[in-house]
């Protein structure tokens, strides 16, 4: 741990021992470079039911993001077919850039493909269909190919901190800075955080757990937090009931606002020891929220609004 968060995590220590109030655990993470399967990932994630985090990949996703990510040789340019084979969930072209003098326009010539084999189910690399290969276009398909491969059972690092993020998210975490970073998590999934520490470690994650005491500054720091991300919620909720009012919304949709009202309480609930009265005129809001929404969904009258609901 570098010297800021240790110098926080030993201060918050001493309010501990001098009879603090635990309000949540602020949590980050490093990672180093990352590789590993994507079953041994998802076996961390899944000690607490979020298995789901890590998700099998498609050898089409595959593909398109190892088109991306797998390094182009100077004059290679990828292109996605315009009307390939219909045998294939994926194929893309692999063309050399051939120049011209003046200003006619430069050649590019398809010197290899790379598709998604619909028999094995894996990415391969090959010359242009009824064409010759090109060396170089050849070589940068089978880079692909082999990359994309390693993507459908492996996890990198990109995957990982995705995971990551979707973690604090479901463990109730506000974010503490506009584009996250680091989150103070309630005291009731803090244990969660700290059971994942020991398998996050050994996939070369270095979690990050600062326990945080209710000194005032901590207090007004974690309530600023908790609260800015309420209520950017309940305005997304809002904004939901603007744009539904005039283009209709459809019944599953606004089930799942519903449910969003339930979980956004539910979370006001949890950040209540650091939110005070705060928390009682958020829940007041988005229990209205819920309601309006529930009756839209029961086809109910008496809302100030009136959303045409689409049938599924």
């Amino acid at each position: 741990m570098n010297s800021a968060p240790a110098t926080l995590e030993r201060a918050q220590r001493r309010l501990a021992a001098a009879g603090g109030r635990h309000i949540g655990d602020l949590i980050s993470w490093n990672t180093d470079r990352i590789d590993v399967t994507r079953e041994a990932a998802r076996r961390v994630f899944a000690t607490e039911g979020l298995g789901h985090l890590i998700p099998d990949m498609e050898p089409a996703t595959a593909l398109s993001r190892a088109a991306a990510e797998v390094k182009r040789p100077a004059g290679i340019l990828v292109r996605p077919f315009a009307r390939p084979k219909g045998d294939t969930s994926a194929a893309v072209g692999i063309y050399v850039q051939k120049t011209r003098e003046g200003e006619a326009g430069d050649e590019y010539v398809c010197g290899a493909r790379c598709r998604v084999d619909r028999h094995t189910g894996t990415i391969v690399g090959l010359p242009p269909d009824g064409a010759p290969s090109i060396a170089e276009a050849l070589a940068h398909a089978e880079a692909m190919a082999a990359h994309g491969n390693h993507l459908v059972a492996h996890a990198e690092t990109r995957d990982i901190s995705f995971a990551m993020v979707a973690t604090a998210k479901v463990l109730s975490g506000v974010p503490l800075r506009d584009r996250g970073g680091f989150y103070l998590l309630p005291p009731s999934t803090c244990g969660a955080w700290l059971r994942l520490r020991p398998g996050l470690e050994q996939l070369g994650v270095k979690p990050i757990r600062i326990e945080m005491h209710d000194a005032p500054d901590n207090v007004a720091v974690a309530r600023a937090a908790a609260q800015g991300a309420l209520e950017a919620d309940v305005a997304e909720l809002i904004a939901d009931l603007d744009k539904a009012a005039s283009e209709g919304m459809r019944q599953n949709a606004l089930a799942r606002r519903v449910e969003l009202c339930k979980e956004l309480t539910a979370k006001a609930e949890l950040y209540r020891g650091v939110l005070a009265g705060v928390a009682d005129r958020i829940t007041a809001r988005v229990k209205e929220l819920q309601h309006s929404f529930q009756l839209q969904l029961d086809g109910g009258d008496g809302v100030s609004f009136t959303i045409p609901v689409v049938n599924d």
